[in-house]
């Protein structure tokens, strides 16, 4: 798995959507492509842009111009199957693990030594909060992110991740956090 091919896409995605929409406090989050709905609150009214890349489809959420901190929350499913993270807990925690391992050498990420294996409202991901020095991240000025790694019930490995000014990312957690748990599956 190629994880340059992954990521790459996530900052094109606010410039290449294919739906553009504005909504108030909480926010629906649809990924047509891996099946899926979240709700995304933060009292802010997020412009929301959908792409698909590839294997990779992404949803992401930004920010409303002038809102300080900017931030952006992103949520990548890629589409392919992953065997390994549909066998036993503790294969799935190495492979999820792997897949957060990999995607931080792409984005560049500081220490992550302090990630942690969660369980959140049912679904064991791995959270990380650190900062990340990828120039598309750094341009926009939101380098410090809290990430969380976790694969699909069908095996697809997906990342949430919000990206913030530096500083900020910890204050913001829980609202990722929370989204996290509005997590459904659709038809």
């Amino acid at each position: 798995m190629n994880f340059r091919k992954i990521i790459a896409p996530v900052c094109v995605a606010l410039t290449c959507s294919t739906s553009v929409a504005l909504a108030q406090d909480p926010v629906e989050l649809t990924d047509t492509h891996a099946k899926y709905t979240m709700q995304l609150g933060g009292d802010l009214v997020w412009e929301v842009n959908s792409d698909l890349t590839g294997q990779q489809s992404t949803i992401v959420a930004s920010s409303p111009e002038g809102h300080e901190p900017f931030t952006m929350v992103s949520a990548m499913t890629y589409l392919k199957k992953n065997p390994m993270a549909m066998m036993g807990a503790s294969i799935k925690q190495k492979t999820v693990d792997g897949f957060l391992e990999g995607l931080c050498e792409n984005y560049k990420c500081a220490d992550i030594s302090g990630r942690t294996y969660e369980n959140i409202d049912g679904t064991d991901a791995w959270v990380v909060s650190t900062m990340l020095d990828l120039s598309d991240y750094k341009k926009l000025g939101i380098p410090d992110a809290v990430m969380i790694a976790t694969s699909s019930p069908e095996g697809y490995m997906q990342l949430f991740s919000l990206h913030t000014a530096e500083g900020e990312a910890e204050a913001l957690k829980p609202m990722l956090i929370e989204a996290f748990k509005t997590i459904k599956a659709t038809e």
